[in-house]
C-alpha cells in the first residue's frame, strides 16, 4: 500500500525535476528569447518562416514553441533574427543584458545625424519614426522629472495587412529633470526636421520606461502602453503663446550644441 503511494510521489518529482532541467536548457533559453522577440514586435512564432531567407526556411512546426524550435537553431539563423529585429546578438544567447542597440549620441549631435543619414541611404523607401516616450501627459517644463526614453524604428517587412518595425535606443537613461537630457532631445528633434524624419511623443508607465532603459522591455511593448500622443517638435518650434524662457534657454542651447558638434561649456547646460 505505502509503495503504491511513494511511486506515484516519486515519479511526479521525475517529472518536475526533468521538466526543470529542460527548462533551463540554454538552447531552449535562446529559442524562446527569439520567439519571445518576434512576438513582441508583431510576429507569431508560426508567422517567421514567412520572414526567413530560402536558405533558413524551416516548416512553420519548428517554430510551434521553443521545444521544438531548439534543436533547429544554428549560429546563422540566431544572426538573422538578431540582424532582422536589431536586436543585439549576445541578448539572444543570455549573455547580455541590453535587448535593443544604443546609438549613443549625447552631447554629440552629429553622431545622430551621421547615423539617420546612413540608415536612410540604406534603406532609402522604408517609413521611419522618431519616438520619445514620458510618463506624464504634463507638458515639458522646469518641473518635469522622470525617464526620458528615445527611439528610432524603421520598417523592415510587411506581413498581410501589418507593418513590421525594428528599432533601435537613442537615448540611455536619460532624465527631465537633468536639463542637458532635454537639450539633446531638441537637437534630435532639429536633425530630425533636416532630415525628414517624423518625431512623435507617447506617455507610458513609469515603470514601462525604467524597465525599458534597463533592458528589460522591448520598445514596441512600451508602444502598446501608449495613453497619450504629443509633438517633441513643439520644443523647437512653439505653437503660438506656448513659448516660455526655459524653453528658449534650453533651445539656444541645442542650437549651440549643434553648431559646435560638441558638449557645451562649463558655463551652459551640463
Amino acid at each position: 500500500m505505502l509503495s503504491a503511494v511513494i511511486k506515484p510521489a516519486l515519479d511526479l518529482c521525475r517529472d518536475g525535476i526533468a521538466a526543470w532541467k529542460k527548462r533551463r536548457n540554454p538552447a531552449r533559453a535562446q529559442a524562446q528569447r527569439l520567439l519571445d522577440a518576434f512576438a513582441a514586435h508583431g510576429v507569431a512564432g508560426v508567422q517567421i518562416p514567412r520572414l526567413l531567407p530560402e536558405a533558413l526556411a524551416l516548416p512553420n512546426a519548428d517554430f510551434a514553441d521553443p521545444d521544438e524550435l531548439r534543436t533547429k537553431l544554428t549560429p546563422r539563423l540566431l544572426d538573422w533574427a538578431a540582424d532582422t529585429l536589431a536586436l543585439r546578438r549576445g541578448w539572444l544567447d543570455g549573455v547580455d543584458s541590453e535587448r535593443h542597440h544604443r546609438v549613443q549620441g549625447y552631447k554629440h549631435p552629429s553622431i545622430y545625424r551621421d547615423w539617420l543619414r546612413q540608415r536612410q541611404e540604406l534603406f532609402p523607401d522604408v517609413d521611419r519614426i522618431i519616438h520619445v516616450f514620458v510618463a506624464s501627459k504634463e507638458p515639458l517644463g522646469p518641473q518635469s522629472t522622470g525617464s526620458l526614453c528615445v527611439a528610432y524604428g524603421e520598417r523592415f517587412d510587411t506581413l498581410d495587412t501589418q507593418e513590421l518595425s525594428r528599432y533601435w535606443l537613442l537615448s540611455d537613461h536619460w532624465r527631465l529633470d537633468h536639463s542637458p537630457c532635454t537639450v539633446n532631445l531638441m537637437a534630435l528633434c532639429a536633425i530630425a526636421t533636416d532630415l525628414g524624419i517624423m518625431v512623435i511623443g507617447h506617455v507610458a508607465t513609469r515603470e514601462a520606461l525604467v524597465r525599458l532603459d534597463d533592458g528589460q522591455l522591448f520598445v514596441p511593448q512600451v508602444l502598446a502602453l501608449d495613453t497619450h500622443r504629443w509633438f517633441p517638435a513643439d520644443l523647437i518650434d512653439t505653437p503660438p503663446g506656448q513659448d516660455s524662457a526655459w524653453r528658449q534657454t534650453l533651445w539656444a542651447d541645442a542650437q549651440e550644441l549643434l553648431r559646435s558638434g560638441h558638449a557645451l561649456g562649463p558655463n551652459r547646460s551640463a
